[in-house]
Order: C-alpha cells, then structure tokens, then sequence
C-alpha cells in the first residue's frame, strides 16, 4: 500500500518539475520548491526530454510507413479500379448483406504510443449531405445499409492514402494524417487528394449503384484543417486475447511437439480480457475542421489556410477564397490576429 502511494507521490512530483520547467521556472527555484538536489531535478528532466525524443522519433517513423499514402498519390492511385470494386461492395451491401470490415484496432495501437503528447496532424472530417431527410425518409432497413457502404468506402480511401480513421459520429467520419516536422506538405496534399477520390468514389461509384437500386444519391463535405493536437485517454476499454497456458503468450501458434502428451484446445488456450486505453484527439484542429464543413456545398471541399499555404501551386489552384462574414465565422489565426481564412474546392 506504502509502495504505491509513494509512486503517485513521484509521479506527481515528476510533473510538477515538468510543468514548471516548461513555464521557464529556473532550475535553482524549482529544486527550492520541491526540496530537491538541483541534480534530481536535472536527472528528471533529462528523462523526460528523452522520453520526448523517443515519442518524438515514434511519431516521424510512423508517419514514413510504407504505404501507399506516403506517396504522392496522383501517380499510384487507381480511381477506376477503385470506382469499380467500391460499386461491386455497394450492391453487396444492398442486395446480399450489409456488412462493415474496416477495424481502427491499428489507429488505437499507434495512438497509444502518443498518450499524453502533443502532435502536428491534418484532421479530415467528412459527413453525409441531408442525412437528416435520408433518415426520415427511408426506413432504418434500408437506411443502414447506406451508412455502412458509406463509412466503409470512406475509410478505404483514407487508408489508402495513408490516413488513420480514429472516430466515426453517426454519418461523419474523423481521420488524419500524421506530420513530419518542418514537412507538411506531404500529409496536407494527400489529404486534399483524398477527399477528391471520396468526392469521385460517391460520385462515379457508390451513386450510380445506389440509383438503380431506387436508392436516394448521396453527397458528401469534406473539411480539412492542420495543426496541434492532443492524445488523450478517456477511461480503459476490454479486449479479448487468447492466451497460451504454457507460454503464456497471447495468440501463441500451436506446436506440433508429439512427445508432449495430448491436450485439448480448452486446456491449451483460454481467453483473457484485457484493458485497454480508450484515446481521443484533442485540439483546436478538430473543431475547425468540423465547423468549417458546414460551409462546404453538397461534393466540395473546404481547407483552413494552413492547408493551403502547405499546397503546391497546382493544387492550390484547385481552391479558391471563400468569403465568409465574420458573424457566420469569427475563429481567428493565432500567428497573424486576422480571421482564419478557409478555402473551398472550384
């Protein structure tokens, strides 16, 4: 009981030496303060800056994975292979049974890595247009076969263009994609370049299933915004993993060792419930990103202006200003003091 006490005391203490280091708090004050060695207070900041720095190196190894949205995916990206197997799942979804295959345990897996850190990353949202009359219109049975093709299209193509789905609300989607640092055009334009495949996908492909199936067409807003965010835990969630009783580890592979005597798959294995962290992003980003969709019309795409700015000139010429009054939209950029500036899709 006395250990564990103890070890919240320090961890405690350990935050408070960051916390007042990063608030430009001299060593000499802070080790006064504490009642500490300025060498123990040292000591602990050292660790954390190393900790830092391993988050730090986490985050750019993350964001060079080798996948197809490290690239600049204009050159890589199949649209009609990919209009033509979005169309073939939409009538799966409609005419044999509605499913939804896409798992976000590989975004939960990375974020954890981050808990408790800040980090640079495009946020995308995307929603449906008039989900609200699609819902009153149509009855739930053939509603959520729509929503579920929706969502899993959508997520596809973020996952393919090196994106991470971290959120779904109700008909909306959150992703992002992670930033290395001093390098944010990579991530800004495969972000914009995938929201034009959704835009083409619902388009091309899921649309022109949904209407000869007597389906209602659907359109999409994207909005895309950049900047710091936090990960954030909100309580623990269970997860089931089969256990090994002689190894004791998880989802250990059978042996085919005929000199050990016979055992049963139940005395072999067992399934154990894990707790695992339940993460959020926080920050400013998500909630622009979120607001400024509503000012996106029906397949169009808005960016907050530190997308733009992060844009080649070809892609930028892809958008133009949107003049929005300061009543309708009043967040302000913080480097420059004027209104925030959003740009929407031509």
């Amino acid at each position: 009981m006395n250990s564990i006490y103890n070890s919240d005391i320090a961890i405690h203490q350990d935050k408070t030496i960051i916390t007042l280091y990063e608030s430009n708090i001299p060593l000499e004050t802070i080790a006064f303060q504490l009642d500490l060695s300025i060498k123990e207070v040292s000591d602990k900041i050292k660790k954390y800056q190393m900790i830092d720095k391993g988050k730090e190196k986490s985050i750019l190894e993350a964001s060079k994975v080798p996948k197809l949205g490290m690239l600049l995916l204009d050159t890589v990206f199949d649209t009609e292979s990919a209009i033509k197997v979005a169309q073939q799942r939409t009538w799966y979804n409609l005419k044999v049974r509605s499913e939804f295959n896409v798992s976000q345990e590989k975004t939960q897996e990375l974020m954890e890595s981050f808990i408790g850190t800040n980090v640079t990353l495009v946020i995308l949202h995307v929603d449906l247009v008039s989900s609200t009359d699609l819902s009153m219109n149509l009855p739930l049975k053939r509603l959520i076969p729509i929503i579920q093709a929706f969502t899993q299209e959508m997520s596809l193509v973020i996952e393919a263009y090196g994106g991470y789905v971290f959120k779904y609300v109700g008909d909306a989607i959150l992703a992002f994609f992670f930033t290395e640092k001093g390098d944010l055009y990579l991530p800004s334009v495969n972000a914009v370049n995938c929201a034009d495949s959704m835009v083409t996908i619902i388009q091309k492909g899921m649309n022109v299933i949904l209407e000869a199936n007597g389906y209602p067409e659907l359109g999409i807003r994207v909005g895309i915004d950049i900047g710091e965010n936090a990960i954030v835990q909100y309580g623990l969630r269970p997860e089931t993993a089969n256990i090994n009783k002689n190894n004791h580890e998880p989802n250990a592979k059978k042996t085919n060792d005929t000199s050990s005597p016979a055992t049963t798959n139940n005395e072999r294995n067992s399934d154990i419930i894990l707790k695992k962290p339940r993460l959020d992003i926080l920050g400013y980003t998500i909630n622009i990103a979120s607001k400024m969709t509503n000012f996106a019309k029906p397949n169009q795409i808005i960016i907050g202006e530190e997308v733009y700015q992060n844009l080649d000139t070809q892609t930028k010429r892809k958008f133009e200003n949107l003049d929005i009054g300061s009543i309708e939209w009043n967040y302000i950029n913080n480097s420059t003091g004027n209104i925030y500036g959003l740009y929407v899709s031509n």
